[in-house]
């Protein structure tokens, strides 16, 4: 996305007030909703005192912890620094922005769902692509950060629950 193409995506969202406040609204509850349900799903493992409790939580915290050590060693720009936009949502933080790790979050916790429950994996994966989209239309992220974000989140993520 360019600057041109950047401003007509938010002066669409600035055209009228209930879109926003929806964006907005999506924006904060989407990953909040993927927190609950994996706190709730690892809740659920620990109670029935279920094994595979062990990989839902290192597969991703593994995973998490060394996309985190990467971004800040690649330490990408983000959008409205590079395009000079006002993105619709304020951040302070210039880089870090490749991959996206809510994106990577999100697709390693569908994973961990479809190990466990298929069909809530489906869902999660749904709100990964909702999220991917907010997060480039917020302009936060480039799509190639969160496309490589869902890359890594449901390739190295399905082979950490296959293999290990």
């Amino acid at each position: 996305m360019n600057e041109f193409n950047y401003a007509k995506v938010r002066s669409w969202f600035l055209a009228k007030d209930i879109r926003l406040k929806t964006f907005m609204v999506l924006y904060k509850i989407l990953p909040l909703i993927v927190f609950i349900s994996y706190s709730i799903l690892c809740g659920w493992l620990l109670v029935q005192r279920d094994i595979r409790i062990i990989k839902v939580i290192l597969i991703p915290l593994i995973i998490f912890v060394l996309i985190t050590i990467l971004r800040k060693i690649i330490d990408k720009p983000r959008p409205y620094v590079v395009l000079n936009i006002e993105p619709l949502v304020r951040r302070d933080k210039v880089g870090e922005s490749f991959p996206s790790r809510h994106v990577l979050s999100v697709c390693i916790i569908a994973i961990a769902f479809f190990y466990i429950c298929p069909w809530i994996g489906v869902f999660m994966s749904v709100i990964a692509v909702l999220i991917a989209v907010i997060r480039v239309l917020s302009g936060v992220h480039f799509i190639k950060d969160v496309v490589v974000g869902a890359i890594i989140g449901y390739v190295i993520g399905g082979l950490g629950f296959w293999l290990f």
